[in-house]
C-alpha cells in the first residue's frame, strides 16, 4: 500500500471514530496476518454502541460511506452484547480475536 492508500485507511479509522466511538476496530483476515496480495480485500470487525437498534446491513451501510479506498472490504459491526456473544461461539470472530489486529480500542 502506498502512501495514498495509508492515508485514506488512517482517514476511514479517524471516521469510524468520530462518528461510532467504537469500543473495538479490530482488522482481521490476510492483511492482518500479513500475508495478502495487492488485491486482497481488507476484514474488519466493529464493535460500538451506536449499533443497537440498527439493522445489520444498514450498519455496514452507514460504515461504507466512509471507506474511500479502492480495494473491497468486509465490515462484520456488532454491538458489545452481540460481540460478547459471538466471541464464545465457533466462527468468524473468535478466529478473527486470535488472529486479527487491535487498529483502535476504548480500554
Amino acid at each position: 500500500m502506498g502512501q495514498e492508500g495509508v492515508k485514506e485507511l488512517n482517514d476511514f479509522l479517524h471516521n469510524l471514530k468520530i462518528n461510532f466511538s467504537p469500543n473495538l476496530i479490530l482488522l482481521f483476515g490476510s492483511r492482518a496476518r500479513n500475508e495478502y496480495l495487492k488485491e486482497s480485500d481488507y476484514d474488519f470487525i466493529i464493535v460500538s454502541e451506536k449499533f443497537e437498534g440498527v439493522h445489520f446491513l444498514k450498519r455496514i451501510e452507514q460504515v461504507l460511506l466512509f471507506w474511500t479506498i479502492n480495494q473491497d472490504v468486509d465490515i462484520l459491526p456488532y454491538t458489545p452484547e452481540e460481540f460478547e456473544k459471538k466471541k464464545h461461539e465457533i466462527g468468524i470472530v473468535k478466529e478473527a480475536l486470535k488472529h486479527g489486529v487491535v487498529v483502535a480500542s476504548k480500554s
